[in-house]
């Protein structure tokens, strides 16, 4: 077993590697009562189309890996949700645009909690009467989507940078995509994704490192798993990848307008080590510089009432694709794209002469990160999977440590000389 010492906070990480290919990650904290497991599967809803073992290229209805994590808490035994509810644990599951996610937390009987957790993802069980019946649940899913206008702006800024791309489909699909979905496309991706290799295992709290690893070790050695063809993903690059494009607005039911800035990256940005992740702290840093609540310009954008309370950014690496989102509820949108867009071009010559700003935000940044340490909850959700090395939040600790203001300003500097442009919003209906 390896084990990993992060002396800044005093913590270590366990990781073992089964011969099958699962990753186990363990984080013991003693001090905790509660117990919470997390199994990711490296398969989201950009996979609905990816290449087997023979080279040839399967595609699916968008929506596909959203529906399959519904469907694999059907078990022949019954509802996995109710086998939970008997243990004394919450589960639940999640669909991001690269990885599936399976959770359970509890504090007590946490060896059957990880056992069941192992047992109903590494066992499909799809019936052609079932699916058909998940997909008016999921469908209702879609409309709520539908009517939430925050989402509908997030959504709306992912199409503009991305048209053409899976990333401008809801992570859901639509009401037409999932209808075409049956139980034997179901198996098919399943059988592509759901190996040990694309999953890993992570564990936080008060749990022994290797009596717990011993408890996979053996469910997994007892496991005869099928071998099936490996689903290859075929990342877009940003040569194949449409231009983003440049304005797009609606008209819904809102009291007032909405408005986002997309920032399509187009550096190269490796996922299969550390750099990535550096590259992501860095750009977050930087935006956190130049628009978070402490800084210059998010107070003078804010007196002046060009943006108000509910402003905010987002930074996002993953496998295949980076951007940025700076949005808010405005008066005149096309002020506020001016107003970033001029903090944006003056960015780098800011954060140049910033050494005093870069040691605050960067002191807020990592005292933030070691805060959350407190909260198994966000441990799990910080964890990157397979990804940038299997990086956890210890790892983005001790990488936002590291970073000094020229990695900062190199980061900045190339993502705003390279990026692609998207404005979208949202006006009110007339009558609203």
């Amino acid at each position: 077993m390896k084990i990993i010492e992060y002396p800044l906070v005093n913590e270590k990480l366990y990781i073992q590697h089964l011969k099958n290919g699962l990753t186990i990650k363990i984080l013991p904290r003693a001090d905790f009562h509660k117990v919470y497991g997390s199994l990711r599967v490296e398969y989201g809803s950009l996979d609905n189309c990816f290449l087997t073992s023979d080279q040839q290229k399967k595609a699916f209805p968008a929506g596909i890996a959203h529906f399959l994590e519904h469907k694999m808490f059907d078990q022949p035994t019954g509802d996995a949700f109710e086998q939970f509810s008997h243990l004394g644990a919450d589960a639940n599951a999640f669909t991001t645009y690269t990885n599936t996610n399976y959770l359970f937390s509890g504090t007590t009987q946490i060896k059957q909690n990880v056992l069941a957790l192992l047992d109903f993802v590494q066992q499909p069980y799809f019936q052609s009467a079932a699916v058909e019946r998940e997909k008016k649940i999921i469908g209702q899913e879609i409309k709520m989507y539908q009517d939430d206008i925050n989402w509908q702006l997030y959504a709306g800024v992912l199409a503009g940078m991305y048209p053409k791309h899976p990333l401008s489909d809801d992570i859901a699909g639509s009401l037409a995509s999932i209808e075409q979905i049956t139980a034997a496309d179901l198996l098919t991706c399943y059988q592509a994704f759901y190996r040990p290799e694309k999953m890993s295992f992570l564990l936080t709290g008060a749990v022994d490192p290797v009596e717990a690893v011993s408890w996979f070790e053996n469910n997994q050695a007892q496991k005869k798993l099928p071998v099936c063809p490996a689903g290859q993903t075929r990342d877009f690059t940003v040569a194949e990848q449409a231009a983003a494009r440049s304005f797009k607005q609606v008209l819904l039911p809102t009291q007032r307008p909405k408005a986002t800035l997309g920032l399509k990256g187009t550096d190269q940005v490796s996922v299969s080590n550390r750099s990535g992740l550096k590259y992501s702290l860095a750009l977050e840093l930087a935006f956190f510089m130049l628009f978070g609540e402490i800084s210059d310009n998010y107070q003078k954008l804010y007196e002046s009432g060009i943006i108000d309370d509910s402003f905010n950014f987002e930074i996002q690496v993953d496998r295949g694709f980076h951007f940025a989102v700076l949005s808010s509820e405005c008066t005149e949108p096309a002020t506020l794209f001016a107003s970033l867009i001029k903090i944006l071009q003056a960015g780098s010559q800011q954060l140049e002469t910033a050494a005093t700003e870069f040691s605050l935000a960067k002191h807020d940044l990592l005292g933030t990160q070691i805060q959350s340490l407190d909260s198994l909850e966000n441990i799990i959700s910080e964890d990157q999977g397979l990804l940038f090395d299997q990086a956890t939040v210890l790892d983005q600790i001790d990488l936002l440590q590291q970073l000094s203001l020229t990695d900062v300003c190199r980061t900045f500097k190339s993502f705003w000389q390279n990026c692609q442009l998207s404005k979208f919003q949202i006006l009110p209906e007339e009558g609203v």
